[in-house]
């Protein structure tokens, strides 16, 4: 039986990752993009939500408005190092299939990836590049991207 995720667990568990490889926290914008990945991920091979949160398609691509709030914080993930084990085993070979295809990707590539998904362009229709738009990615064109995301690795 698949387990759902709380959010920001598995929020803290890439950072936790981002940590070990790199010595420093991840930024903000790599955080939404890997999340969202994350999320496409447990929708490919789970065919379920990795966790229950919203995406919203902002100009840069899938935001989470609970991760924004947490970096809007002073610490943002800072002090969260080994939370890892608050999340799944299945979860961080999940993470860890995610950082090791998208981790060293620059904020701004995996922004670009992000423009590419059926999910985000769904909801950043009928929006100007500048608006910062606020409708939220639906799960079943995630699941389009899913599927698309699964052929193309075949």
């Amino acid at each position: 039986r698949f387990y759902m995720e709380n959010t920001m667990s598995v929020a803290m568990a890439l950072d936790s990752l981002f940590y070990e490889k790199n010595g420093k926290h991840m930024d903000e914008m790599r955080m939404h993009k890997l999340m969202y990945f994350a999320q496409r991920e447990s929708l490919m091979y789970n065919n379920e939500p990795l966790f229950d949160a919203t995406f919203y398609g902002w100009k840069y691509g899938p935001v989470l408005k609970e991760v924004r709030s947490e970096f809007k914080k002073k610490s943002g993930f800072e002090g969260s190092l080994n939370l890892q084990s608050q999340v799944s085993d299945d979860t961080k070979c999940l993470l860890r299939r995610v950082f090791d295809r998208y981790g060293s990707l620059s904020p701004w590539k995996l922004s670009a990836l992000s423009h590419e998904e059926f999910s985000w362009k769904m909801a950043r229709s009928g929006l100007d590049y500048e608006d910062n738009g606020d409708v939220a990615l639906s799960l079943a064109a995630m699941k389009v991207d899913a599927q698309r995301e699964l052929m193309n690795r075949k």
